[in-house]
């Protein structure tokens, strides 16, 4: 039905077309009424599918096996100091064959890198070239 503009009506036409609406609004309200239902009807359904599960305590985090670390008589740097004062340089790997040989034990996956780390950064040692370090005079 197409809509008719109100400001071209006269005074009687208005107040017939206000009376077809006021009877008109109890129906709209049913109306509303029903659909509003049947949204909170499905929202009660929504909720439900996404209610959060009861609050538990979280879970311990998972461990690996805990590896027993390494005791030894004297620290890395003190080992890699007694095998190069034996020798006038070394490379890294003969550091790390010397300070095995000494007795050290490590439970590190990489002990080169360490090694490597300990010489590059205690200053105690100095690098000779490349992959080549001595104990500092």
């Amino acid at each position: 039905m197409p809509r008719m503009s109100l400001a071209k009506l006269s005074t009687v036409a208005l107040k017939k077309e206000l009376q077809r609406r006021l009877e008109a609004l109890p129906k709209l309200i049913a109306q509303r009424n029903e659909l509003s239902r049947r949204i909170a009807e499905i929202e009660g359904v929504a909720a439900a599918e996404q209610a959060p599960k009861p609050a538990t305590a979280p879970a311990p985090m998972k461990r690996g096996p805990r590896v027993k670390r390494a005791k030894n008589p004297m620290s890395l740097p003190e080992a890699l100091v007694q095998v190069i004062s034996a020798k006038k340089s070394v490379s890294i790997s003969d550091a790390v064959a010397g300070v095995l040989a000494t007795g050290y034990t490590s439970t590190s996956k990489d002990f080169p890198n360490i090694v490597k780390k300990t010489l590059a950064n205690d200053k105690r040692f100095e690098r000779v070239s490349r992959g080549v370090y001595r104990v500092k005079s």
